[in-house]
């Protein structure tokens, strides 16, 4: 049996990689989002799959909300296999533009897109280190590159996303004997990649774990496109 924990699974990408994930008979879910209760098509997997899904809170805002999370997801799996770092939040680009942008707003979109991750990845490594081939994956952009940041606007969102893939760098530098990357899932159709996003959330998630599934230990500290390819820092 696989174990995978995926955080911000109640909608968009994160949903669907948990609804791929559950196809495999051989894969353990634990899905984590602010409020389970409400999380309707969680719920409803939840019903079809039984005790291969289980669906836990988490406020990735919250440093108490996570180390509750470590201990929660102890109860149920004595090891994970995979760490999908997913949840993550943007905001309006008009407050993201170099006249709106603000000390609140940077501040808010890097507790969660940044430190989130990397306090998640620390609660859970014990479980990690149990687990055999452990990945941890953050869930990045192409708008995190700096070679490819040719244009203006969302302060918060690129700089959060920048500095989780130097966080990326360090957790692999620190894991020994966990490939731990950064992936990019592509311009996905959701709420955050809008309509005119060209993928749909079915072929980012069928992308992204295809490169999961591929990793190896000499991949870590990556940086990856959903179809494979590398992209530049």
């Amino acid at each position: 049996m696989t174990r995978y924990l995926i955080t911000g699974a109640n909608r968009g990408i994160g949903l669907e990689i948990v609804a791929q994930l559950l196809k495999r008979p051989d894969a353990t879910v634990l899905a984590t989002c602010r409020d389970p209760l409400n999380a309707d098509d969680l719920q409803a997997l939840n019903a079809q799959y039984g005790e291969r899904l289980t669906v836990l809170p988490l406020e990735q805002a919250d440093a108490q909300s996570i180390h509750a999370l470590a201990g929660r997801a102890a109860e149920h799996v004595e090891a994970l296999n995979v760490l999908i770092n997913n949840a993550a939040i943007n905001v309006d680009d008009s407050v993201q533009s170099l006249t709106g942008i603000t000390q609140e707003t940077m501040l808010e979109v890097l507790n969660v897109n940044t430190v989130g991750p990397l306090l998640v990845a620390q609660a859970l490594v014990g479980l990690l280190r149990k687990g055999q081939n452990p990945k941890l994956v953050n869930i990045s952009t192409q708008m995190a590159s700096i070679e490819q940041r040719t244009y203006g606007g969302s302060y918060a969102y690129t700089a959060s996303k920048a500095a989780l893939n130097m966080t990326t760098r360090g957790l692999a530098a620190d894991l020994r004997g966990v490939t731990v990357i950064a992936l990019d899932p592509g311009w996905v159709k959701t709420r955050m990649g809008g309509k005119g996003a060209q993928l749909t959330t079915e072929e980012s998630a069928l992308g992204v774990l295809r490169v999961i599934d591929g990793l190896t230990p000499a991949d870590s500290g990556g940086y990856f496109r959903w179809n494979g390819k590398r992209l530049p820092w």
